[in-house]
């Protein structure tokens, strides 16, 4: 006689093959739209020199190079240049950040972009199929299996993971890892075991090589074991759920582990670099640059008892400095560092309207307290909650993809959230096909330039840009689209206001334009056109999005400003705008000659100096940097009267910003008290 529960588990077995199935299929398919990504986006912002680092790290255990961030994740992505003879550009022993970018961009240009990218960029699309995967797998043991292919719909047509999903960056790998340590943990807690300790460890040392964020996964881990173990046990506890002073030692155990891998994947070696490599600035120096007492005595003790190698040492403090050097862009006026509303309008702006409908239906049954799963509840809410207010709290608002490893848990959360609503009314059933066809059609409609998405609410992607710039809509993506334009549209001449020139070299794209001045362009030191004293030009003008929006150039003293409130011939690929006709960029022609002026004043060419500001204010006649300049040479000269004139006009420029000026504010206050006080 055949057992009741076998007549029943056979369907039940079908359902599951079909669900698996079913999940594959639309795995593959993500994996698809990602591979097409990767081929038709020309390199980004981070890219050259991330890839570049990983390759260094493999040939020559070079963690120096590029430590803003751990290697593990650019190691994944450089494997398939493992087997080819790359030609590699020399070093130029300047600041670390200056360096990666200029070698990324001569890496890909000597070993040939696509060649080197593309193959990069699929083990990129791979990493975030495994996302993907593990999304499913852990969905699945949380609530089944219908729950898990609806929370793998759910994040396979997330407009942004597709965009970000086969970019050789790290967010992707901070989200992969992040959830396959919370999702270790959850296994462990229900069945303690030596074998889910350790596993609960590795997955801890990925969190930690992956992304700096990923030193909180233990806080994270703590947090969830302390409130598992405070709240209520349910139907859903097990009996094996292990002791405090068991996820206590699982928790050490784990860190020891993490650390472990830290090192392990640094060759156990404290030093940045190969011999007679040197980081720039060392190690003592940039950590004198942290701004917190606290943070700089931490991590100057740890790096004096070598606890940690060296480079992870430096990154960690880079992640510190950085944010407080970098503007962010927020609803039309730039910040200097990130507004505490930031990532919260950049969560409600480019999450998907039927991910924040089914986002806050969840929440409302969780808070009810009606949905008993409370220890899958907890290690689900904790982890996103930390992030969100981690980085909320941060002063670095640069994109929306550093609130990434939070969605794969809070997909997880809907789907088995809307499980139990279906169960108790199964009525509820279609008005969640109805939201999971609304996720398909966004992200349909969103096509092409998935980069700069925006929910209907706000406009589309098309109104991206008037809220949000970076990461959200131009990181430098669009070269083959503009490419594309220009074959189909010709002009000459041509003149382009690239935001990533420097990090990457549209010329190397085959576009014919001249190369107009920026920040960067003269940061990394990249040509650009030079005006003389002509500011204008006929033709076909682009700029970047990052320009216009001063990512590049913050405040009043972004030389692209007036065209802002200019309407566009046309727009590339959500961030490049086009403007035909004749223009004058007196502040831009400017910048070349500020520049040459800077380099003459270090040579003490007083001469040389006066003749290229008096041309610069000629261009730009209330640029505050000129006229300190001119102050200064003519205060060289003798003329302290004419000096002190200049300081005044610098100090009552309407292009000097109070908010991203505040060093050349006060040093024209100093010599403005100095030249009084030697008269």
């Amino acid at each position: 006689m055949i057992p009741v529960t076998n007549s029943q588990s056979a369907p039940r077995r079908t359902v599951s093959r079909v669900t698996t199935i079913s999940a594959a299929i639309v795995i593959l398919l993500f994996f698809i739209c990602c591979v097409h990504i990767a081929k038709s986006d020309s390199v980004s912002w981070d890219e050259s020199q991330h890839l570049y680092s990983g390759w260094l790290a493999w040939e020559h255990g070079d963690f120096g190079y590029n430590p803003e961030v751990p290697p593990l994740v650019k190691m994944w992505d450089a494997i398939p240049l493992l087997h080819r003879d790359i030609r590699q550009p020399a070093f130029t022993g300047t600041d670390f950040k200056k360096e990666g970018f200029v070698l990324g961009q001569r890496f890909l240009a000597a070993n040939g972009i696509d060649r080197t990218l593309i193959p990069a960029r699929i083990m990129a699309s791979l990493l975030t199929v495994l996302l993907a995967t593990l999304l499913y797998f852990c969905a699945r043991e949380m609530f089944g299996d219908k729950p898990a292919l609806f929370a793998l719909l759910l994040f396979c047509l997330d407009p942004n993971f597709i965009a970000h999903g086969s970019y050789v960056t790290t967010d992707i790998g901070a989200s992969f890892t992040m959830l396959a340590a919370v999702y270790a943990f959850y296994r462990y807690v229900k069945r303690p075991t030596v074998g889910r300790i350790i596993t609960v460890g590795f997955a801890v040392g990925l969190a930690m090589t992956a992304k700096f964020t990923g030193v909180f996964i233990v806080p994270i881990l703590c947090l969830i074991a302390a409130i598992n173990y405070w709240l209520p046990k349910d139907e859903t506890a097990s009996s094996k759920s292990p002791s405090p002073r068991q996820v206590i030692t699982t928790l050490a155990v784990a860190l020891a582990i993490g650390v472990g891998c830290i090192w392990t994947i640094y060759h156990f070696r404290y030093a940045a670099r190969p011999v007679p490599l040197q980081l720039n600035p060392t190690s003592e120096q940039y950590l004198q640059s942290l701004a917190s007492p606290v943070v700089r005595r931490v991590l100057t003790t740890v790096s004096k008892l070598h606890l940690l190698p060296e480079a992870y040492i430096y990154g960690l403090a880079d992640t510190k400095i950085s944010a407080s050097d970098i503007p962010s862009y927020f609803f039309g006026r730039d910040y200097s560092g990130a507004s505490r509303w930031y990532f919260p309008g950049a969560f409600i702006i480019k999450s998907t309207l039927p991910f924040l409908i089914l986002f806050a239906l969840t929440m409302v049954v969780v808070l009810r307290g009606r949905w008993r799963m409370r220890r899958e509840i907890v290690f689900l809410t904790i982890p996103p909650i930390f992030i969100f207010l981690l980085s909320t709290s941060s002063d670095l608002g640069i994109g929306y993809r550093h609130l990434f490893p939070m969605f794969p848990m809070l997909y997880i959360l809907i789907a088995g959230c809307a499980a139990h609503i279906v169960s108790r009314n199964p009525k509820f059933i279609y008005g969640f096909i109805v939201l999971l066809l609304g996720q398909f059609a966004t992200t349909v409609f969103a096509r092409p330039g998935l980069m700069a998405y925006a929910n209907e609410a706000w406009g589309g992607p098309s109104k991206t840009h008037l809220y949000l710039a970076d990461s959200n809509v131009d990181w430098g993506q669009q070269l083959k689209s503009v490419k594309s334009y220009l074959d189909t549209h010709p002009s000459q001449p041509c003149f382009f206001a690239y935001s990533a020139q420097g990090p990457v070299d549209f010329r190397d794209y085959g576009i014919n334009c001249r190369v107009l001045p920026t920040a960067v362009t003269f940061w990394t030191g990249l040509d650009s056109m030079r005006f003389g004293d002509d500011p204008k030009i006929s033709g076909t003008l682009l700029i970047s999005d990052g320009e216009l929006s001063g990512v590049d150039t913050p405040g009043r003293e972004n030389p692209y400003a007036q065209f802002a409130s200019v309407q566009p011939a046309a727009t590339i690929d959500r961030g490049v705008y086009v403007y035909q006709g004749q223009f004058t960029l007196g502040p831009v022609a400017a910048l070349e000659h500020i520049a040459a002026a800077e380099d003459f004043a270090k040579q003490h060419k007083v001469d040389d100096t006066i003749r290229e500001t008096r041309t610069a204010l000629n261009l730009d006649p209330n640029n505050p940097k000129a006229h300190m300049i001119l102050g200064d040479a003519l205060a060289a000269t003798g003329d302290a009267m004419a000096a002190q004139s200049e300081y005044a006009a610098a100090l009552q420029s309407s292009e000097l910003d109070p908010v991203f000026q505040k060093s050349l504010i006060d040093e024209l206050h100093a010599k403005t008290k100095h030249e009084i006080a030697d008269r």
